[in-house]
């Protein structure tokens, strides 16, 4: 995601922080009421920074747990460190490739924390040789089992927002992303599809498209900016 040289696709810029008060108001004013839908930053600060990229962004046995990171540690972490809002009407994941499936498969898999998901030219299936021995935990993994079970417990409702390019260099991406939209899209699992023209599997090809396509479909169901 270097493409961009501006956060959060580098380490370049500066950092935010939403743990004060405003200018000219003391802390006490900073802090919503009970009421509110809104949680403040509870701390510890921490201090970010890129480490590593996850190979498939699940908890594989005998490796580390990426996906309890991404679904547990990592919400953990914003909300010490940032303004956040407490109900799953705030909370959603973006990835594209690897990272579009693991947002995929923790909203599906966790639709009781997480609402929605912006999946670029995402896989749509496990596909880690990690996973040979595991059928039983790769199963539990699989977005498709992970639709078709949410689809017959009925709820709760969850939004994916799928792009993809036509000149993907993995020329199943489009067919899988179709495939599983025209199965699982239906009932609480609500879907769009943006096909980018000749878009190719990158954040040049992704992130233009985002605000017209992926953004708007799941701004329309989630929770905007509070008090």
């Amino acid at each position: 995601m270097s493409h961009f040289e501006i956060p959060p696709f580098s380490d370049k810029g500066k950092d935010v922080s939403f743990g004060g008060a405003p200018d000219g108001k003391n802390e006490e004013a900073a802090k919503p009421p009970a009421t509110s839908k809104m949680s403040m930053p509870t701390g510890p600060k921490a201090q970010f920074k890129n480490s590593m990229t996850p190979a498939d962004g699940s908890d594989i046995p005998a490796q580390p747990k990426m996906g309890t990171w991404l679904t547990d540690d990592v919400p953990d972490l914003m909300r010490q460190n940032f303004r956040t809002v407490k109900s799953r009407d705030g909370w959603a994941y973006m990835g594209s490739s690897t990272g579009g499936f693991a947002g995929l498969k923790a909203v599906l898999k966790y639709p009781e924390k997480f609402k929605a998901a912006i999946c670029s030219g995402p896989d749509i299936v496990p596909d880690s040789s990690l996973w040979r021995g595991h059928e039983k935990e790769k199963a539990e993994n699989n977005p498709e089992l992970l639709a078709k079970q949410l689809i017959e417990k009925k709820g709760p409702d969850v939004y994916l927002a799928f792009q993809v390019g036509d000149n993907e260099n993995n020329k199943k991406t489009l067919p899988d992303v179709k495939k599983f939209i025209a199965t699982y899209g239906k009932g609480p699992v609500h879907t769009s599809l943006r096909v980018i023209p000749n878009g190719q599997h990158n954040a040049k090809t992704y992130v233009p498209n985002m605000g017209e396509g992926p953004i708007r479909f799941i701004s329309k169901v989630m929770e905007g900016p509070v008090e």
